[in-house]
């Protein structure tokens, strides 16, 4: 079991239920933000637990970013986002960030080299490829486009430093604001849905059991996240969101006019 984790993410639906379980744990974490009154908002009493070390500032900054991951074992990185917008390159940012430091702390300490559990999605696991419709991967790859490269910019940023670090990537389905129904970790197959407290958890398991620490990538599910129809009314129109504003030229300026309309 590592005895210092690092978590970039922490205030996202994923990180908050990484921090939750971890602080049941005796393990020391330390914690990135770009927000700490954000995270204590969220934490009350975070900054009080002796075992928990808050860095907060920009995801640009090197000394801090090194200072986060110094003597560290294990890193969690949850940062990503949903809206299929342009623009964003939050996951990417936080990749260089990561291999910046790292090397730095290598060039000085060419003991260390951290595992990093790293929140990928299933809709880029290449044993599914073969086995999901083409046309639906198409669909769903279009619909969250621009998540989905800014995602696949940090991933390749991580996993070509072999010498810096190992990663393990977390490959869940859809993302599903529900209860805990348990999970299941899989290097085969995934379900269709997953929900916030089960991938936290599966996160977790992950980075604290030792017979994970050689698999390269591993699929989450929730036990209750199997039948589509359960989550179609949740999914579809994501999808049908994600592919307008991929397509439609101006959608969310439109989008967001609308919106601001309805809630007054």
């Amino acid at each position: 079991m590592p005895s210092r984790i690092a978590l970039l993410g922490a205030t996202g639906q994923t990180g908050q239920e990484v921090v939750k379980l971890l602080l049941d744990k005796d393990i020391d974490i330390n914690i990135y933000v770009r927000s700490k009154p954000k995270l204590l908002k969220i934490f009350s009493d975070l900054d009080l637990n002796p075992r928990v070390h808050i860095y907060e500032g920009d995801i640009s900054n090197t000394a801090l970013i090194k200072q986060l991951l110094t003597n560290i074992d294990t890193i969690i990185f949850t940062l990503g986002w949903n809206d299929n917008r342009p623009g964003p390159t939050i996951i990417e940012d936080g990749a260089r960030a990561v291999i910046t430091a790292l090397r730095d702390i290598h060039n000085e300490d060419q003991k260390q080299q951290p595992r990093l559990i790293f929140l990928s999605s299933a809709s880029w696991n290449k044993k599914l490829n073969g086995d999901t419709p083409p046309l639906q991967t198409r669909m769903i790859r279009l619909a969250f486009h621009h998540p989905y490269q800014d995602l696949l910019a940090g991933q390749r940023i991580l996993l070509s430093e072999p010498s810096l670090l190992t990663v393990t990537l977390i490959q869940p389905g859809a993302l599903i604001e529900e209860q805990a129904s348990g999970y299941d970790i899989s290097i085969d197959t995934v379900g269709v849905g997953c929900s916030y407290p089960d991938l936290g958890a599966a996160i977790v398991e992950v980075a604290l059991d030792g017979r994970y620490e050689s698999v390269p990538a591993v699929m989450v599910t929730s036990k209750a996240g199997y039948e589509f129809g359960r989550y179609a009314g949740v999914i579809l129109p994501k999808v049908v969101v994600g592919l307008a504003a991929s397509l439609v030229p101006g959608f969310w300026t439109v989008y967001d006019l609308l919106a601001r309309l309805w809630s007054r």
